[in-house]
This record gives structure tokens, C-alpha cells and sequence, in this order.
């Protein structure tokens, strides 16, 4: 029996068989959600040890590095944050290669720096100790100095000084969308698409009108909607009148239940979920569904990607619908000290090559000797040698504890383990887990 899946590689969603397979690439028009050198970064609220609620995402660095906006700077293409000011938050440099196009622009400052600028605030670094921590909400609704996520310091949101507030990345904002579309961050999808604000369904872009129109529903315009950026307003045929997203009709699929599901394009050929900002994923990495589960990480060889974490105690099972949450400081924290010696027999690296650059949720992580590494959302990426083919995931749900290391091949300071306390030993626990596709 063939196996079925779907794999959505970069700009790619492709239906295919074990024997053979047919493409249907999207258009490369989608521009990219950020810069080459620029990172986005999830911030979360740490219910417990067992979970994390998703808040808002924040622009960083190459490194993850919090990046910030000026209050001040209300007029376009300049900044107001020069002497003095920008020694303590130096402007952040348009990474080589930067076009100004969308969200994006470039201030040509009086210093000769190429300052990049997003949503017309110039991004900037601040040059002395970031505030540990991330602000706990953002309201989006507001650019203004009300804006709760980024209030004075001795505040609990974490702005290094009054004035300043943590760049949030917030494409909605500045997307002009119908009121019967939602714009939302689908990780499956790895981009942010269109979403049925009711259903929480994806919507989806077709060329041609579906094989089985019983399987596709219309996302309908009102008789007296007009068109509004991108989105234009086409006839059918039985009167009614149809949202079109760059000239294409768009549609939800019967057979899709919640928020990431893609089940449409392993039904119709040349189906489309209809993204506005697609985000970069490396040539080494995929996104594939097998029958039967949902969208997994894959190498180029298809073989299922993992990340290690700390050992939290988490009740229910971790095998849930999104898997289990890790959150990016924690990612981070771990890295690749987490894996090496004996471990790196078992659970391969997957290896970013040397021209790599950090870009949206990816960073390459330095390794001890000397390789580089791709990150998913701060935790770096392995492949399990126990799995053989395609669509394995025995590498999931493993435990590590480790009780010493005399040798010096395991650095136990990532979770302070090895220690003694009365009659009972506590070791470092990791958890091994599938790449998880979420926020």
C-alpha cells in the first residue's frame, strides 16, 4: 500500500505518493513575513510547568536580541533618536540585501546608517541589559503611549526606559482585509493566512472552480462590498458574489475542523490556503501530512525533525493535538549543550549550511565543534536514528535522565542536574519531541 501524504517545503504545497507525485507551487508574489537577519519570536505567559499562553510575537536580531521603537518618531522616514539618544539605542542596520517593500522601508540616517523601519518606526537596540522577561500582553488595537505591553520601567512589561516599547509584529494591523476573512498567523501552513473568523477554518485560493463542489463552500461577499486591497469581489453564476484574493476565488473546505487544518489540498489539485505573508523555511527542512496525523517537521529526506526540552510534568498526555509547547526562552536556555558526546549518536543535528542567516523563527545555533545548526523557535533540530522511513516517529515522547557525567560530556548546568538532596538524587531531565508546529 502507498503511503498518502502532503508536503508543503518553503513555498511549496505538494500532493504526493510513495512512486510519484504532482507540484503545484504557489506564486513567489507572496512576499516574506521578515527581512533575511531578522527574527520573530513567540512571547508566551507561563501558566505553569506544564503549559504556556501564547501572547503576541516581537521582532528581534539575528540572535533573538529584543528590538525597540521610539514614541517619538510619529514622522515617516526619519528618526528622532540621534546623539546621545542613539548611543544608548543605536539604530538596528537594514541587514544586506533589504528592499523596501510592504511593511518594510529603510531611513537614510544624517549618520550614513541605513536604518530599518517597520510600519514606519525605525527599529533600534538597546545598548545596556534588556530587561529579563517579555511583556505579558500587547494591544494591538493601539500604536499609542497606551499601549499596556510597553509602560515605564517598574512596570511588569519590561520597557528598558519611558518612551520605548518592544517592536511587536503585528501584519493584521496593516493588512486591509473584508470582514468575512480574518488575517492569523497558520504555523502549518507556515505563514500567515486567511482564516474564517466563525469556523476558525483556513480559506483557500483556488484557480479553477473545485472538482467536487460539494466539498467547497464560497466565502461570499455582501451585495454591496467593494474591493479593498488585494481582495477583489467576481459573479457567479447563480448571482451570488464571491471574495477573490489576487484574482483568485477563495473557499473553505467542508472536510477542515479547526485552526490549521489543510485537508483541502489533498483533495483538489492546485488548491492554495490563501496566504498573505509567507515565512522562510530553510531548504533542509519540510512540512508533510501523513494520513492519519497531523502536519509534522521533516528533513529533506522526509524523516521527522525533533527538539529537546526540559522535562516538565505535564498531565493529560503529551500527545494532544499541537503537541507539547515549549517556549522560546526555554529553547534557548538548552541549546546545543543539551546534546553532545554519547547523545549525538543517537539524535542527529541538522546542519545549517555556512552561508546560513537567522531569518523569521529560524536561527543557526554554533555548535563546540564548530558546525552550525538550524533552530526552530530557539530550540535546535535532530533527527532520531531509530526512525527508518518517512513518517516514523519513534524519536518522540523519549526521556533522558542523566545522573552525572564524570567524564565532562554533558553539561548539567541546563538544568541543574546531579544533585543531591538527603537519601535522593536528581538528575537533568530532557524531553525529546516532535518539532512543534504551533502559535
Amino acid at each position: 500500500m502507498k503511503t498518502k501524504y502532503l508536503v508543503l517545503a518553503g513555498v511549496a504545497a505538494v500532493a504526493m505518493t510513495a512512486a510519484a507525485g504532482a507540484a503545484d507551487r504557489r506564486s513567489d508574489e507572496t512576499p516574506y513575513s521578515t527581512p533575511p537577519g531578522l527574527t520573530l519570536i513567540d512571547v508566551v505567559k507561563i501558566v505553569d510547568a506544564a503549559s504556556n499562553q501564547f501572547l503576541w510575537k516581537r521582532l528581534g536580531d539575528a540572535n533573538g536580541k529584543p528590538l525597540y521603537t521610539l514614541n517619538d518618531d510619529t514622522e515617516i522616514g526619519k528618526s528622532k533618536c540621534v546623539a546621545d539618544c542613539a548611543k544608548e539605542f543605536p539604530p538596528f542596520p537594514a541587514p544586506a540585501g533589504t528592499v523596501a517593500t510592504g511593511d518594510w522601508s529603510i531611513v537614510n540616517r544624517p549618520d550614513g546608517i541605513k536604518q530599518l523601519s517597520y510600519q514606519n518606526r525605525p527599529l533600534y537596540y538597546y545598548s545596556g541589559q534588556d530587561p529579563v522577561g517579555e511583556p505579558a500582553a500587547i494591544n494591538t488595537a493601539s500604536l499609542g503611549a497606551d499601549n499596556p505591553a510597553f509602560l515605564d520601567p517598574g512596570s511588569e512589561f519590561f520597557s528598558p526606559k519611558k518612551g520605548w516599547r518592544r517592536a511587536a509584529f503585528t501584519p493584521e494591523m496593516n493588512t486591509p482585509t473584508p470582514g468575512e476573512m480574518e488575517l492569523v498567523s497558520i504555523a502549518t501552513a507556515n505563514g500567515y493566512g486567511l482564516i474564517d473568523p466563525l469556523t476558525r477554518k483556513s480559506v483557500y485560493a483556488l484557480k479553477t472552480p473545485p472538482k467536487n463542489p460539494k466539498g467547497w463552500t464560497p466565502v461570499y461577499a455582501p451585495g454591496v462590498a467593494i474591493p479593498i486591497g488585494d481582495f477583489s469581489v467576481v459573479e457567479r453564476e447563480d448571482g451570488t458574489r464571491q471574495w477573490s484574493y489576487k484574482n483568485k476565488p477563495l473557499y473553505t473546505y467542508t472536510g477542515d475542523y479547526s485552526l490549521g487544518d489543510m485537508n483541502g489540498l489533498k483533495v483538489e489539485q492546485g488548491a492554495q490556503v490563501a496566504l498573505v505573508y509567507k515565512h522562510f523555511l530553510p531548504a533542509e527542512i519540510g512540512i508533510r501530512v501523513f494520513d492519519g496525523r497531523p502536519p509534522l517537521m521533516v528533513d529533506k529526506n522526509g524523516m521527522s525533525v525533533y527538539t529537546q526540552s526540559r522535562q516538565h510534568l505535564q498531565y493529560g498526555g503529551r500527545e494532544t493535538r499541537d503537541g507539547y509547547r515549549y517556549h522560546y526562552t526555554e529553547g534557548k536556555a538548552v541549546g546545543t549543550r543539551g546534546c553532545i558526546g554519547e547523545c549525538l549518536q543517537t539524535w542527529k543535528p541538522i546542519l545549517a549550511p555556512a552561508n546560513a542567516k537567522s531569518w523569521g523563527y529560524w536561527e543557526v545555533a554554533a555548535r563546540d565543534d564548530g558546525s552550525r545548526q538550524w533552530s526552530y523557535k530557539g530550540s535546535p533540530l535532530y533527527t532520531y536514528a531509530g526512525d527508518k522511513k518517512p513518517g516514523d516517529v519513534d524519536g518522540n515522547s523519549i526521556h533522558d535522565i542523566i545522573y552525572g557525567d564524570p567524564e565532562g560530556k554533558v553539561d548539567l548546568t541546563v538544568t541543574g542536574g546531579d544533585v543531591l538532596q538527603g537519601k535522593n538524587r536528581y538528575g537533568s531531565g530532557f524531553y525529546w519531541h516532535l518539532a512543534g508546529l504551533f502559535y
